[in-house]
């Protein structure tokens, strides 16, 4: 699950279907985004900055879609794939609107554009697949990652 940066809406994960709350009116129903996908959502987030609200990321298995959300509907924008095993989390740079970053168990750490998806923008290469990766929020060039134990600070 994920609120946006507004407020206004959560995201709620399923294997067949993204569902999309309206937290100003919870109780009126919600709105679906379907899904083909024989893979659980991993990880959700909205992009946490106002001028990019509308779009979310969700990863499934060894990709993450894209998602844009405008004027109640939603729908694959784009598809980042390079992960050889599966992605275990996501996070939106806090500094950056256009930078989102996702680790692996197959030992990678990509730091992806959204302007140009066809490849991650940086790869950083661990031991161990990293069980979690989260945006410095003091310092734009830091990121830490999990690993069995470990945290690791990369400066990207």
């Amino acid at each position: 699950m994920s609120v946006d940066c507004l407020g206004q809406h959560a995201v709620l994960s399923g294997r067949r279907f993204l569902y999309i709350v309206n937290l100003d009116a919870p109780f009126e129903g919600h709105r679906k985004i379907s899904r083909q996908s024989k893979w659980d959502i991993g990880a959700v987030q909205w992009n946490p900055h106002d001028s990019f609200a509308h779009y979310f990321a969700a990863s499934s298995n060894q990709r993450v879609d894209l998602y844009k959300w405008k004027d109640g509907s939603g729908e694959v924008g784009t598809t980042l794939q390079g992960h050889t095993r599966v992605i275990s989390d996501l996070d939106w740079a806090v500094f950056e609107p256009d930078l989102l970053v996702t680790s692996s168990v197959d030992t990678y750490i990509y730091i992806w554009d959204i302007k140009d998806t066809r490849k991650p923008t940086v790869a950083l290469s661990a031991v161990a697949g990293a069980s979690q990766v989260k945006w410095n929020k003091k310092n734009a060039n830091c990121l830490a990652t999990s690993h069995d134990g470990d945290v690791r600070i990369w400066d990207k």
